[in-house]
């Protein structure tokens, strides 16, 4: 059974909510042991609401203690945990789980517990401990990312923040990290513009479909609450034009007054004919709806905003500030990509 959770715990950051939802059915089994923890949806025969006790009481739990493991809502959203497949060996074979291992680590976890009459609050103690074992390790990496003393070498340029940027946006998995690196320096210079007075920059959000409610990546709003400036990033994909008509239909929703489109992909546009269809798309739109679509790249944007900056330090603080922020409450951010990012500083 150690082996076994051990998988899921290995495996969390793609697919956190097979712990949860092993922690609700654990739970299930202490306060009702005559439940078949396999069975559950009350639209099985014997069945329980396995959701609606993940939702009062397990996602509030992961929260409070271990937020980066946390769904938003629920554990039973996801297609492997909702469907109406009971959790046997035998049907559970039919669960949409890629990862083959991890799938049968989850149900041989629970054939233990029903067939072999295994003690649920054992298992659940060891869950838990392993989960706190590898919170301690990822507190342990953001306290020396935090507390490192990176001597920047006095030359330190807009170039060279733009090279540290580029070489983090690299990595394996890295679509998050620009959208950190915008939202960074608008927070560095959002009190510098009057076009910001009495706005408000919202937190991030976390990234994945099922928790995104918003309707950008970065959002800014006046004091009223309505959307004023929006931000929509993307990671090694080139703007179109779908992407405008994208824009264009959400627009049609809400009252904003700028939206960016902004992306990593060299050269933003795929060629110049693209660029000049879209150019002639978003004049149009400026006419038509008195709204600015602004389509660039995102280094391009960062190196115009880092030319107000007092001190580029401060924005490479904030950066990390947010790294760890991100990772503190979501997957997104991995321990190698912040590992990857002192590397980054130490050189520099």
């Amino acid at each position: 059974m150690k082996a076994d959770i051990d998988v899921l715990i290995d495996n969390i950051e793609s697919n956190k909510s097979l712990v949860s939802a092993l922690t609700t059915s654990l739970l299930k089994k202490i306060i009702s042991p005559k439940q078949n923890i396999r069975l559950h949806r009350t639209d099985f025969v014997n069945g329980y609401s396995a959701g609606a006790l993940g939702t009062r009481i397990t996602s509030p739990f992961f929260k409070d203690n271990f937020p980066k493991y946390a769904n938003k809502e629920s554990a039973f959203l996801t297609l492997a945990t909702r469907e109406k497949i009971k959790w046997t060996k035998k049907d559970g074979k039919n669960l949409k789980i890629r990862n083959v291992k991890l799938k049968e680590a989850f149900l041989n976890t629970l054939d233990q517990i029903e067939t072999f009459k295994q003690a649920p609050e054992k298992c659940l103690i060891y869950l838990f401990f392993s989960l706190i074992k590898l919170s301690k390790t990822n507190e342990d990496l953001f306290r020396r990312t935090s507390q490192q003393k990176i001597v920047m070498a006095t030359n330190l340029n807009i170039n060279t923040i733009l090279s540290m940027l580029a070489k983090h946006f690299q990595i394996k998995k890295s679509s998050r990290l620009p959208v950190i690196a915008i939202y960074s320096i608008y927070e560095v210079l959002f009190d510098k513009f009057d076009r910001y007075k009495n706005k408000k920059l919202i937190p991030l959000q976390v990234h994945t479909s099922s928790d995104k409610h918003g309707f950008g990546d970065i959002e800014i709003y006046t004091k009223n609450n309505q959307s004023f400036e929006i931000v929509k990033i993307k990671h090694n994909i080139p703007i179109d034009e779908y992407l405008i008509f994208d824009v264009i239909k959400k627009m049609s929703s809400i009252d904003v007054d700028r939206y960016y489109i902004l992306t990593t992909f060299q050269n933003s546009f795929r060629n110049s004919d693209e660029e000049k269809k879209i150019s002639d798309v978003i004049l149009n739109t400026k006419k038509e709806r008195g709204v600015d679509i602004i389509a660039n790249g995102i280094l391009t944007t960062l190196k115009y905003y880092l030319r107000f900056i007092d001190s580029y330090d401060d924005f490479l603080k904030c950066y990390t500030k947010n790294l760890i922020k991100d990772a503190k409450v979501s997957t997104e951010i991995k321990d190698f990509h912040i590992e990857e990012w002192n590397k980054i500083r130490e050189n520099y």
